[in-house]
């Protein structure tokens, strides 16, 4: 849990989603833009404090350079943490009962909402929805959904990702907080200890969401 105490402590958390594209001016003053497909991995920018006392936290520098580079780690936001919760807390106004889906490709997740209860607003734009935890890929929500109680669909950030031997047929949803992001760090800070007691990394941690 070496990444999520980071994530916990945070002073800041960056985002970054960019899409791969390319621009070019022509002769007449005209931006083209060539958009390529990717799965835009989500980046993350972590600050930290100095705060932690390194007698009590040499288990989490070990951790962390047990993890390196390397080596994969599930983080949350806002569900560990709930001082957290308000950066991807659901803003709509969510289900009840039981939702499953009945498709995903393309830049949506179709629901089946037959036995669910809602009405309104059922997800805002910026809303986190990810399948199961089996499911390794979180999305953003692009547009504003409204209740229907027999199917709904999801517009999302990004091509919906294939897992290898996931059927994502039938299976349940995950929304807000509840989201997890699978991670490895960019680079690695090195940290200091100072007198008396105190633990300070030289540098941001820089994640980058791994897809397989």
């Amino acid at each position: 849990m070496s990444i999520q105490t980071i994530i916990d402590n945070a002073t800041f958390i960056k985002f970054g989603r960019t899409k791969t594209a390319g621009q070019t001016i022509s002769r007449s003053g005209r931006v083209l833009t060539s958009l390529r497909p990717t799965s835009q991995p989500f980046n993350f920018e972590v600050g930290m404090h100095d705060a932690l006392r390194y007698s009590e936290n040499r288990d989490l520098v070990e951790q962390i350079d047990t993890l390196d580079i390397t080596t994969e780690e599930t983080i949350d936001i806002g569900s560990t943490n709930t001082n957290l919760n308000y950066i991807t807390t659901l803003q709509g106004s969510g289900f009840g009962g039981t939702v499953t889906v009945t498709s995903a490709s393309g830049n949506q997740i179709v629901l089946n909402t037959t036995s669910a209860t809602g009405g309104g607003t059922s997800l805002k734009k910026g809303d986190f929805i990810q399948l199961d935890n089996n499911y390794r890929y979180p999305y953003r929500v692009t547009a504003d959904v409204t209740w229907n109680a027999t199917s709904i669909t999801v517009p999302i950030h990004r091509p919906f990702i294939a897992q290898s031997g996931y059927t994502v047929s039938g299976k349940g949803i995950i929304l807000g907080s509840s989201v997890q992001f699978r991670v490895k760090m960019l680079e690695k800070p090195e940290y200091r200890v100072y007198p008396h007691d105190l633990l300070a990394f030289d540098s941001d941690f820089s994640l980058i969401e791994i897809i397989e």
